[in-house]
């Protein structure tokens, strides 16, 4: 059979991966929010604050969505995981359009809960079941994949606003949702879980020769490594937050004008999308501890450079600051997608891959409460100096995690050795 040859399998993944990521950046348009929020609230007449909540709405159904998606596809498979995606997508971007004039609760519903459920649907169906096809390079696929949901807001949104003064805004939300959809719905046709044997021909090295795969004994929310990654995730996804939602303002906060801080903007999300990648190639090269410990340093380069901006008034450092806060927010779900997947196994991957991205909804409300807690907008030096103090919490993390991580692996290696001696 052809679709058995190694040769067939390897051009049959770049393939999926290729129209996976396409699929991704049209998702990825729910996270333009930032370029669509001001038109929504002048076409709209709605209030700027009141429309500003429809993000965090969103951040945390998404997060749902991730888990509900996890367990749709065990009932109904990748395709129809991918429809229920595809619709809900649809609900949202269209019935905000077409709906949300001068009704807020309208956006909320559609725009925050609809369009966040549908994207966490397709985004986990999506990543759970293209990586599988890359057992030898998760860090790479994951990269790619992500790469592709993080560009979706600056190619695509980008392109949607310039389209708003010309159909309105209205047309242009409903024409993004029945694109949007069409999108994902043909990915559903075409793309296919891989053959049970993948591991063995793709990574060899990884192959037990029984098909068995140690970790799929062990329950994420049961292993403390699991937690101890939490707790580097959610600090690394709050710094990016604090940056990414304010980039704008805080830019002509230490002096740049307002044309650079808009530009400084996509600057950011392409910084964010090129990340995804590099982390990718970082974790295929070396592990998950040396991934972590990268962009956890990373991020405390990031805090101390705005905040040395804040401080001495130098507009460069914050530049390189959001760069490098761009760039550590960026490697968070790729480190998910391909941890969740090296340590759990593929069985449960759509599952745990949802509950490590968990760490997204706990990030944004670290954020929020940390803003709250120091006077937000009024004073973000305070803000960034605790997430300073935070930056290095998480670099710090990774001392416990790897001696987790070691002794996982090293249960992992017994589990695999006797299973291999009993088949002997």
């Amino acid at each position: 059979m052809p679709d058995t040859t190694t040769e067939y399998i390897k051009s049959r993944r770049l393939l999926y991966l290729a129209l996976s990521t396409a699929a991704l950046l049209f998702l990825g348009l729910i996270y333009a929010f930032s370029m669509f929020s001001a038109p929504m609230s002048a076409a709209f007449g709605l209030d700027k604050a009141a429309v500003g909540l429809t993000f965090n709405i969103m951040m945390i159904t998404f997060c749902f969505g991730a888990i509900a998606g996890s367990q749709i596809e065990k009932s109904v498979g990748t395709r129809g995981a991918l429809f229920v995606s595809a619709l809900l997508f649809l609900c949202g971007f269209a019935g905000t359009g077409l709906f949300g004039n001068g009704n807020i609760a309208v956006v909320y519903a559609c725009y925050g809960v609809l369009g966040g459920l549908g994207v966490g649907v397709g985004y986990n169906c999506i990543v759970a079941t293209t990586n599988i096809w890359f057992p030898d390079k998760v860090g790479f696929s994951s990269g790619v994949l992500m790469m592709g949901f993080g560009l979706g807001s600056l190619i695509l949104g980008t392109l949607s606003v310039n389209l708003v003064p010309a159909f309105g805004l209205s047309s242009v939300f409903a024409a993004i949702g029945v694109v949007t959809c069409v999108v994902v719905v043909a990915l559903a046709l075409l793309l296919r879980r891989p053959p049970a044997d993948i591991v063995s021909r793709m990574a060899p090295e990884k192959a037990t020769g029984t098909g068995f795969d140690p970790g799929e004994q062990d329950a994420a929310l049961k292993t403390p490594t699991f937690y101890v990654y939490w707790i580097w995730a959610i600090i690394v996804i709050a710094i990016g937050l604090a940056t990414i939602g304010n980039c704008a303002s805080d830019a002509q906060a230490v002096g740049l004008d307002a044309g650079f801080a808009t530009l400084l903007v996509g600057l950011v999300s392409t910084c964010n999308g090129l990340a995804r990648v590099v982390i990718g190639l970082i974790y295929d090269k070396t592990n998950v501890k040396v991934t972590m410990l990268v962009d956890g340093f990373i991020a405390v380069a990031a805090c101390a450079c705005i905040i040395g901006a804040f401080t001495t008034g130098v507009a460069a450092l914050y530049v390189v600051g959001a760069f490098c806060c761009g760039f550590c927010y960026g490697g968070v779900p790729v480190v998910a997608s391909a941890f969740a997947r090296q340590r759990f196994g593929a069985k449960s991957y759509p599952l745990n891959l949802s509950l490590a991205n968990f760490a997204i909804m706990f990030g944004s409300l670290l954020n929020i409460v940390i803003q709250a807690a120091v006077g937000g907008a009024d004073n973000r030096l305070a803000v960034f100096a605790v997430m300073g103090a935070l930056s290095l919490v998480a670099a710090f993390d990774v001392l416990p995690f790897s001696k987790l991580w070691n002794k996982d692996m090293r249960m992992l290696d017994e589990r695999r050795r006797s299973v291999e001696a009993d088949g002997a």
